[in-house]
């Protein structure tokens, strides 16, 4: 069994890492700048760019040479949990999300250095720094809602059935995954900015200086993403077993 520092030494977990480092980066940058637009334009330009961002880059980070295109340490903390990844790729995991997130953060920075950080994502969003309660449950619920789906779409064999009535075909699963960003953030954009999402909280949060109830949004999306995979694993996965079908490069 590998150890901790000797896993990244494999090529393809150095991609792997790549991955997850990138598209985190590049999602946290563009869903960023898409929220920062929807204070003039309207919070469908948040919603959409956020969504779309996120379908496009699991896109280019599912393949062969990528990472499975989590993103998002809620989505890899659900996978952990419910065993369908292992402890040693979900930490490098994790780790690459957060410097990509932060990096993505930077990037936005140096981009809008006039903007001041109101809310630790750079988003619409009104209660979330005089209400924590609230926050945390908007930010739950959206994380939760979030992860179920991927579960439904990427995990799921059974959504892949030819004699189911209804199928989603695996290409579609990153589709599916936007929409279900664009249709959470419509629901709690207004109110916490949608952040779903730990490392694209505390990315910019460090990168504005800025932490203002980031502890809500951390714990909000962790154990919001961890709730959706474990409801949906045991409402809807006990016929499949972790070793059945762990998330890979291959799985969308």
């Amino acid at each position: 069994m590998q150890s901790f520092t000797e896993w990244p030494n494999e090529k393809q977990n150095q991609r792997h890492i790549a991955a997850e480092a990138i598209g985190t980066l590049l999602f946290t940058f563009i869903a960023g700048a898409s929220a920062v637009n929807s204070e003039s334009s309207g919070l469908l330009t948040g919603a959409l760019g956020s969504g779309f961002a996120l379908a496009v880059i699991i896109y280019a980070t599912s393949g062969e040479n990528g990472s499975g295109g989590k993103i998002n340490p809620a989505v890899t903390a659900g996978l952990l949990i419910t065993g369908r990844i292992d402890k040693m790729t979900a930490a490098w995991e994790m780790i690459a999300q957060f410097v990509g997130g932060f990096a993505g953060g930077i990037l936005l920075k140096l981009a809008l250095p006039h903007t001041d950080l109101t809310v630790p994502l750079l988003a619409m969003g009104g209660p979330a720094t005089s209400h924590p309660l609230s926050t945390f449950i908007w930010e739950f619920m959206a994380t939760g809602f979030l992860v179920f789906i991927i579960f439904a779409t990427v995990v799921d064999k059974q959504t892949r059935h030819p004699n189911l009535t209804v199928t989603l075909p695996a290409p579609f699963a990153p589709l599916a995954i936007g929409l279900a960003v664009v249709v959470d953030s419509f629901a709690a954009g207004p109110f916490t900015g949608g952040a779903m999402n730990p490392a694209r909280a505390l990315g910019p949060a460090i990168a504005f200086w800025n932490f203002k109830n980031i502890w809500v949004y951390l714990t909000a999306t962790f154990f919001g993403g961890i709730a959706g995979a474990v409801v949906y694993e045991k409402a809807f996965l006990e016929h499949q077993p972790p070793e059945a079908f762990e998330v890979s490069e291959a799985s969308v």
